[in-house]
């Protein structure tokens, strides 16, 4: 710092005041060290005079020879020196003007605006100050009331570049910092001298208090091992306050998504460190699912419930309140596949349990698939789904043997033989009330739309068995204005793509195609190919495209298609293709999650594209299993006097011999044109063929091939989704306690319209946090309204001691991206405590 410029910008100050506050200006230099720099002052209009034993000819000659002249009265005079009465005739103008110092500390002071708290702080900290750029960034921070402890506070916030001075923000910089390997902020704050009042802060505020010299790596250890012991007070280091200080801070940081990647870092270090694993292996589940301080915890929660799934030792209810209970976790996207799997697979071994498979007529086992059955193939699809994605050394390796056996043994297998009965019995391949693929033009396309003067989009997703048409139309009935009806379908037989996809055309009539290929003829046209079908399409002015070439046009493009026809048949092959191939087949459920997702874009753009009316469906569904076939999965093979085709699930052909492992149908009976005949394997059975897939396959007869899923969309004009409602349940409006514990009702059940809510609530004295924060995420789909309340206890500070008598908040945020928004009403209470330590609950940490 140059100081006379400093000293010549401080003078000018002075002598800028109004009236004759800025006239006159005296300098009291003690050490003298300025005296030979008053030529260098460039004060203009301003008279610099040096006292030098002739106070009373200066005191005459300001206030009386020329009362309006501005002065600069300089005077080099020892603190020691004694005073009499005549010593000094101008003590009542220093009185009364004051005096000007500009010894190094002083100037640092004025220059900084403080007062006698900052002076004493220059003194004790001088290598703070020797920084003109700590200094700049100090001077805004500081307020008028700070005191030493707040001035060396905002003097820390300074070295960390934050924006605030509260321990909880200081300590935030230093855990970043730390997590990243760094130890600058730290270092600086030692080498400024600022360590000891850094470390007494965190002793008194928060309780450390280490055996050895205090570290961040240290105290990062400390943090961790006090919340895991869910911060019960002890003799050692925590009292009330510090105890209710710390957690309150420790859950603004646990509970923040954008201090997520630290804590996971620093978490993780501390778990190795203080043995984490040893101990959560101590713990029975109800003490873990209690337990939120590491991600270690949900780790071994994953393989804890996938076990007691396995074993059939935890109720349905009770495995999905668990993973319910870890959504709100920072950390939670990192174990979501392992409770997706986990959740999965308990609803599906719950409902295999307890179902049975038989029906009484094909009318009834068709509804109960729609109804029921579907869901355990859903279930399935999902739990892969979920494992494939989970950590590459799953702990989940015996749950997927079971989930494995009872899905063959006691669903699709009994499943298969129960439905075989019944198809056995069929005179035609239909079944009473029930739509049929060959009539879904006629029924579903042309009498509720064409016939009206409305056009139509048909989308067809080659093999979206039902069970994924339903998640699909959950997944668009989600989108905002959007609405999906689902209903079913009985497909062709067999349920293979050329049969299924030239039902879906405007015919008269089928036939099988007298090739090798299993290729079918529509009104004796030719309907293999989007060309062939378009052609088909055109009479009834329509025409096809391939959905990967309607998702590459250009707006302008899609509307100009849709303007210039009244119907539309969009195909989409995202299933089939990748099932239907040996070196794909295991990523089937892989295809099905990347064919909800083409098919939900299609829709969004064909509604842009001012569509109104769109239909999708599918040629068949599929048979999948995770398992290699075994032989007894294999039927015999098939004979007769002209096998044109042989798939796995089904033979074409003339004069097919009759055996008791097939099903035989004429023409007739499946609604064909020619001579003709088809086979099908009883239940599931694959015939044995070389080249394609076994896992994948299609063709049969059984209820995941032959039921198919029509999905009616519509897109409204106005908005329909919305987040839940959440209220406060208080049942005082005192807090008498260290602690509160109110409840969050959610005031709708999740549901396609309705979205979940996450929440964090604290208590607030004014804009103070005095209490630690909770998160809730109100996401839960009962119907029951005592299963929509969610317990919040929270834990108040040191800080709530200042408002004692006064009234508080309980106030809701909702995180949106990195900031937080207001959210609802806010509920008040009168805080009226007697300051006893009554903090002796159990905690969620």
């Amino acid at each position: 710092m140059n100081a006379m410029s400093a000293i010549q910008r401080q003078l000018r100050e002075r002598f800028d005041r109004p009236g004759e506050a800025g006239r006159i200006v005296i300098w009291s230099d003690p050490e003298g060290r300025y005296g030979d720099s008053l030529d260098d002052l460039n004060l203009p209009d301003v008279t610099v005079l040096q006292v030098e034993s002739n106070e009373f000819a200066i005191k005459r000659r300001v206030l009386v020879t020329e009362p309006k002249t501005k002065f600069l009265l300089y005077r080099h005079r020892q603190p020691d020196t004694p005073e009499t009465v005549t010593d000094n005739w101008l003590k009542d103008m220093e009185l009364a003007y004051g005096t000007f110092t500009a010894d190094h500390d002083s100037l640092l002071t004025q220059e900084l605006g403080g007062g006698p708290a900052l002076r004493g702080v220059v003194e004790q900290y001088p290598r703070f100050f020797d920084s003109k750029r700590r200094r700049e960034e100090l001077k805004p921070r500081l307020r008028p009331s700070d005191d030493a402890t707040a001035i060396t506070a905002s003097m820390i916030a300074v070295v960390l570049g934050t924006d605030e001075r509260s321990l909880e923000a200081l300590w935030r910089e230093l855990l970043m910092e730390n997590a990243e390997g760094k130890s600058d902020g730290i270092d600086e704050i030692t080498r400024l001298g600022l360590a000891d009042f850094h470390w007494k802060g965190t002793h008194e505020i928060y309780g450390y208090a280490p055996d050895e010299a205090p570290s961040v790596d240290d105290f990062v250890a400390w943090l961790f091992n006090r919340a895991w012991e869910q911060f019960a007070p002890t003799q050692a280091d925590l009292g009330a306050d510090q105890y209710a200080n710390i957690r309150r801070d420790f859950s603004t940081w646990h509970n923040d998504f954008r201090f997520a990647h630290t804590y996971r870092v620093l978490a993780d270090r501390a778990a190795e460190l203080l043995g984490i694993d040893e101990q959560v292996a101590d713990l029975d589940l109800p003490e873990l699912l209690g337990r939120k301080t590491f991600p270690l915890v949900d780790q071994e929660l994953v393989r804890r419930l996938a076990h007691q799934v396995h074993e059939r030792a935890l109720a349905d209810t009770e495995a999905q309140n668990a993973v319910h209970s870890r959504i709100a976790l920072p950390w939670y996207s990192e174990f979501e596949h392992g409770y997706g799997a986990v959740s999965a697979a308990s609803a599906l071994l719950t409902r295999i349990d307890s179902g049975s498979w038989n029906c009484s007529s094909p009318r009834e086992g068709f509804d109960h698939y729609t109804q029921q059955w579907f869901a355990i193939d859903q279930a399935y699809r999902q739990f892969n789904r979920h494992l494939d994605l989970y950590e590459p050394d799953s702990p989940l390796d015996a749950l997927k043997a079971t989930v494995e056996a009872a899905y063959i043994n006691d669903f699709l297998t009994p499943l298969g033989q129960s439905w075989r009965k019944q198809v056995a019995g069929m005179e035609r391949w239909q079944i009473e009330s029930v739509p049929s693929a060959t009539s879904f033009f006629t029924e579903q396309v042309s009498r509720p739309w064409l016939d009206k003067g409305k056009k139509v989009v048909v989308i067809v997703s080659d093999a979206l068995r039902y069970e994924v048409g339903e998640e699909l139309g959950r997944r668009i009935s989600q989108e905002d204005r959007f609405t999906a009806q689902l209903s079913a379908m009985l497909s062709a037989l067999p349920s293979y793509t050329q049969l299924g996809m030239a039902a879906l055309l405007p015919h008269e009539s089928l036939a099988f195609a007298h090739t090798d290929d299993g290729s079918v003829e529509v009104d004796r046209a030719p309907s293999g190919g989007t060309e062939n079908r378009a052609k088909l399409l055109a009479p009834m002015s329509g025409t096809a495209i391939q959905a990967n070439q309607l998702l590459s046009l250009k707006p302008g493009q899609t509307r100009e298609i849709i303007k210039n026809h009244r119907l539309l048949y969009v195909y989409h092959n995202q299933i089939d293709a990748t099932g239907d191939k040996q070196t794909t087949e295991p990523d089937t459920f892989r295809a099905c999650e990347d064919a909800i997702a083409d098919l939900v874009r299609l829709v969004k753009k064909l509604a842009n594209a001012n569509v109104n009316n769109i239909l999708i469906t599918a040629d068949h569904g599929f048979l999948y299993q995770e398992s290699q076939l075994k032989e007894q999965d294999l039927s015999v093979k098939p004979h007769g006097d002209a096998l044109l085709h042989v798939n796995h699930r089904f033979v074409l052909g003339r004069g097919l011999k009759r055996d008791n492992a097939f099903i035989t149908y004429s023409p007739n009976q499946l609604r064909m044109s020619g001579d003709i005949e088809a086979q099908v394997p009883g239940s599931i059975h694959r015939i044995r063929t070389a080249g394609s897939s076994t896992r994948f396959v299609h063709g049969g007869a059984s209820l995941q091939e032959v039921v198919v899923p029509v999905i009616a969309v519509n897109k409204r004009r106005a908005s329909d989704t919305r987040q839940t409602p959440v209220k406060i349940v208080a049942e005082t409006n005192r807090i008498t306690t260290g602690q509160i514990t109110v409840m969050l009702f959610q005031q709708e059940p999740v549901s396609e319209k309705v979205k979940p809510r996450r929440l964090i609530a604290g208590l607030y004295a004014g804009d103070t946090l005095i209490s630690d924060e909770v998160t809730v995420d109100c996401s839960q789909d009962s119907a029951e309204a005592r299963d929509r309340f969610f317990p919040v206890t929270l834990v108040l500070s040191r800080d709530a001691d200042t408002f004692n008598g006064e009234t508080v908040e309980l106030r809701l945020a909702e995180p949106v991206g990195s900031q937080r928004r207001p959210y609802g009403d806010k509920a008040r209470f009168t805080l009226s405590r007697t300051f006893t330590s009554d903090f002796g609950a159990d905690f969620d940490f």
